[in-house]
Parts: structure tokens; sequence; C-alpha cells
């Protein structure tokens, strides 16, 4: 049965201006939340695939190439673009006088990441913003008769409003990139649906070259390309083979233009090999998943609820409903949404940052039922009511500002930055330390400070630094794990980490999943026999945010008259 085509929305010229300013409001809005707090951790990182992305960035730049070395997302796009706001930074350094030369900002970054960090971020929750703004682009191209423009502004002051899309537009990972990336192909597919122009294709192409370029699985936005362009041949018999070769077309030239901007997937292609070996992991300490049934509910209950509320949640629902009764839709929209969700769903390893994509859709959806109920109350019962319901519509993404305000504000205040400023306070100031995160904020302890470093055992942070150490040795010594940390590294290196303290982020973790990880909980274990926990630092909700963090110190052997250290009780700190 053919499928009939979706009403022609109504002139620009009779639609009033005042949504444009709303929209105004909204991005400003969504920039706001994104670059506030931006800074936390600085110039501690917190998370340490944010520097693995940076030295990608600086590597290209110190060795002159347009290799990245790592391809396991792949995020190329990330990495050329931490490049050119690196290069930004300096030029902006050089320029009033704080940099002479590019080594002195080598060095300056080397003893502070954040100084390139902070600008990472930002052209991150620049990307945030974009993806924000192409919501409503799409939204407005959804078409739903006069009320059809509260679909756009609604779900974009949804994203602007969300904790979780808020949170992953603050962090220097591809995935902000690649949704952004995605949205785009999705607005050329609706064009595409409507009109069918070799242009639309040409545009989708290159927009889902750089989604692909930024992580994989944004392949999937060609699924929405193929449903439009199905589409519109079955709409309009006498374009049917025109379409169909636009379409080949399509195919071919996709992968044609990500092997231009990304050309060392293939030059490179051993090393594509090896990174993507080591993503696929079957499990990871704190993200192992299970069924596909109880990640789909661990992921409703954390992230979709987290990121939309409970009233974007209903409303998402019923939006769903509705895009499936409309045929331009159902074909544009709901394969990408199925097929992101059948993924995320059924992989071995589940992170709340693999639902960052489908908020924008779900956010889409939201819209949707949102004009249609104001619709519908006009229809039935008047402007004023109707009116009256769109306001408090509103209060579904105004809910979600109180918590992305509570949670900026943990951000800045993590665990791990408690417990290193305890030490400032409690450790003297020759004390020897090992510690497990990139703590940046102790830099002037680096050279009594160390590192575990996979086989290499523990490695002294000021030697690091001096070395300018790049991702390639860490990645050559990572041996298939997923992470660095006391528990990981070999047994016949643990002899180097020999400390008077150590800053540990990891050990409460493996405590809790022993049994899948008996050996690295093991390793606590007998660290625990020749030290005591004398500090702890515990995330509260709405309060602090990061790991269970331990403070060790070694247990006194026999008294010691060249050393006098009083240290807190223990579970000292929150």
């Amino acid at each position: 049965m053919t499928p009939k085509a979706d009403p022609i929305p109504e002139k620009k010229s009779t639609v009033s201006r005042w949504p444009y300013l709303l929209l105004g409001a909204v991005l400003a809005l969504a920039a706001g939340f994104r670059w506030y707090g931006a800074a936390f951790g600085l110039p501690a990182l917190n998370d340490p695939d944010e520097l693995m992305f940076e030295l990608g960035a600086v590597r290209m730049l110190s060795s002159g190439t347009f290799n990245p070395g790592w391809f396991g997302h792949p995020a190329t796009t990330t990495m050329y673009v931490l490049a050119l706001v690196n290069v930004g930074s300096f030029a902006m350094g050089w320029l009033n006088g704080t940099f002479a030369n590019p080594a002195g900002f080598m060095a300056a970054i080397y003893a502070n990441p954040g100084l390139l960090i902070l600008p990472g971020r930002l052209a991150m929750a620049a990307f945030g913003v974009l993806s924000v703004w192409q919501t409503w682009r799409i939204g407005i191209q959804l078409r739903a008769g006069r009320d059809g423009w509260i679909i756009g502004l609604f779900a974009a002051l949804l994203l602007a409003c969300s904790p979780v899309y808020i949170h992953y537009a603050q962090i220097i990972r591809s995935d902000m990139m690649g949704t952004a990336f995605m949205l785009l192909c999705i607005g050329c597919a609706l064009r595409i649906a409507d009109k069918g122009r070799r242009a639309d294709y040409i545009w989708a192409a290159l927009w889902l070259a750089l989604a692909v370029a930024s992580k994989w699985p944004f392949a999937i936005s060609a699924l929405a390309v193929a449903g439009a362009s199905l589409h519109r041949a079955a709409l309009h018999s006498g374009d049917r083979r025109e379409q169909l070769t636009r379409l080949a077309g399509f195919t071919v030239l996709a992968p044609m233009l990500l092997v231009a901007i990304s050309p060392y997937l293939v030059l490179d292609f051993q090393t594509v090999v090896v990174n993507l070996t080591g993503e696929a992991r079957t499990h990871h300490l704190g993200a192992t998943g299970g069924s596909f049934f109880e990640n789909a509910l661990w992921y409703t209950r954390g992230a979709i609820r987290s990121g939309l509320g409970i009233g974007g949640m209903v409303l998402a629902s019923v939006g769903l409903v509705l895009i499936a009764r409309r045929a331009r839709l159902r074909v544009v929209l709901l394969p990408v949404l199925a097929a992101h969700l059948v993924i995320v769903f059924q992989a071995d390893l589940r992170w709340e940052r693999w639902m960052v994509p489908a908020l924008p859709l779900l956010a889409l959806s939201a819209g949707l039922a949102a004009s249609a109920l104001v619709q519908t109350v006009r229809e039935r019962l008047g402007a004023r009511l109707a009116n009256g319901a769109l306001a408090a519509l509103t209060l579904v993404p105004a809910a979600l500002v109180i918590p992305s305000i509570t949670e900026a504000h943990a951000r800045m205040n993590d665990t791990r930055q408690q417990a290193t400023h305890w030490v400032e306070a409690n450790a003297p100031s020759k004390s020897t330390i090992m510690i497990e995160h990139f703590a940046f904020d102790m830099i002037h302890r680096a050279a009594t400070t160390s590192f575990p470093l996979g086989e290499v055992g523990c490695v002294n942070a000021q030697a690091m630094l001096d070395g300018r150490i790049d991702y390639s040795l860490v990645d050559g010594n990572r041996k298939g794990r997923s992470k660095f940390d006391y528990g990981t590294m070999s047994p016949a290196v643990r002899a180097t980490c020999v400390s008077d303290f150590y800053l540990v982020t990891e050990m409460e973790r493996y405590r809790a999943e022993r049994d899948k990880f008996p050996k690295e909980s093991a390793a606590y274990e007998a660290l625990l026999n020749d030290n005591a926990i004398v500090a702890t630092f515990r995330p509260e909700a709405g309060v602090s945010v990061g790991p269970v963090v331990h403070v060790l110190a070694r247990k006194p052997r026999k008294p010691r008259s060249d050393r006098v250290l009083t240290l807190a009780p223990s579970g000292h700190g929150r």
C-alpha cells in the first residue's frame, strides 16, 4: 500500500517571529549550562580518557603528522578539532606573551594539562549547543500544523536543561560530536523525504562520514537516509529510479568521504585493528552489562530518566506512538533510534554516555507529543486553555534545571580532589606517594609521586613529565587491561610502588566485584597487610561525585626519631 504524504507545512509568513527569539534564549541557556563549571577537577584529570584524546592531538602537532595514532572510536574528528583548539590556545598565549615559543607551550601543558583540557571541553560544549540547535531544526521539519513550532523548541529546551546531556557535553569525548553530525544527517534525510534533491544526498554523505569518523556506531545514521529515499521513491513513482540511483551514490560517496576525512584508517590499518580489538571487551570494572532486558531497565532507570525526567519520559513514550503512525517519520527516525537501542541494550558493557545519541530523538518524540497535546486542547477547549497547557508543559524541562545545577556543583567537589587536599594537609613534603588517578593538582610533589603503569610498575611522575610520554607508551603497556591501577599491575613489579602513602581510587570497586576480579581484589587486600586506611572520601548525592577514595599509610614497624607524622583517624573526610 502506498503511504500517504504528510500535510504541507504552513507558510513561514504566517508564523510569528517570537518563537525564534525563544530559540535564542534556549541556545543561550544551553551554552550557559555547558560552560558553567567546565573546569571541574582541573588541573587534575578525573576522566583518564580525556588525556588520551588530547595526547593524540598533541602527538600530531609535535610530530608534524596527521596520524592520530589511535582509532578505537575512531575519534579522528575529535582529535583533529582538539589539535586546532590547541593551536588556537598557543596562538593566544603567544600573542599575550605567556608562551615565548612552542617548546614553552609544550612544557607548560605537561605541567598543567588544564591549559588544553579546558579549551577542549569548551569546544565539546559548543558541539553540545550545536546538537541542541539541530534538534530544533529537525523539530520544525516534523510538520504538525499550527502548533508544530512547539516540537523543536520543546525538544531543544529539554536537551538544554538535561543533566545527562549537559554532563557529556563537558567532557572531551567523541559522543557529543558524533551526535551533532548524526542530527545533521537526519535533517538531510527529512529533506530527502520531502524533495529528494541530489544536494541533500551529498550533504548527508558528508555528515555521515563525519559521524562515523567520530564514533563507529554512528553508521546507523545511514538508515535514516535509506528510509527517506525509499519513502520518496514509494510516493513518487516517476522519481523512483532517480532516487534509487542517488541512494546508491550516497552509499559509495559516504565511505569515500570517510577515508578522505580520516585517511589513516586505511594507511595505518594495522593500528586500527589493534585498537578495535582492545575496545572489544566483554567485561569492565563497574560497567559490565547484563541481559538485553536488564540493560534496557538499567538505562531506562538511569540515563533516560535522569536525562529527560519522568514527565519527559511519559511524553516521549506518547510521541513514539505518534511517530510510528506517520510514514515519513516512521521510516526516518525510528530505524535510527531502534538500531541504537538494540546495539546498546545487547552490548556486554553498559555506560551512561552510550545513551547520549538517543536523547535528542527521545526529546523530539516528547516535543511531538507536547505539540499534539496543545493542538488537541486548542481545538476542543479553546486558545486560552491551550496556552495554559503549553505553560504547564514547560514545567517538564524546568524540573531538570535544579538537578543540572546541583550535579554541576557536585562535579566541582570530586572525592579525588578531596583526597589530594587531605594529603596536602597531612603528608610531609618529602613523603613518597602512589596515586591511581591523574592528580596534576599535586604536580609540585611529582618528584616523590608515582603512578601504576601496567607491566612497567609504578613510574615516577616527574620522570613521566620529563620524558614527555605520549599515549603510544601507555597503550603499549596496557596488555589487554582496560585501565591502569594497582590491582591490574603485574605482581612482579608491585615492589616498585612501595610508598609512604597510597591514594587508591579503585579498591572499593574491586571489593564490590571481587567475584569477577579476584586477583585485583586480592592485590589490594595484600596492600592492606602493610598499610592502614587513614582517610576515606565517599561521594554524597547532590554534594560530591567520584569513586570511594581511600588514603593508605604505611603501618609503623618500629619507632623512628627522625620523623614525626600526625595522621587523621581512619574514616576522616566524607
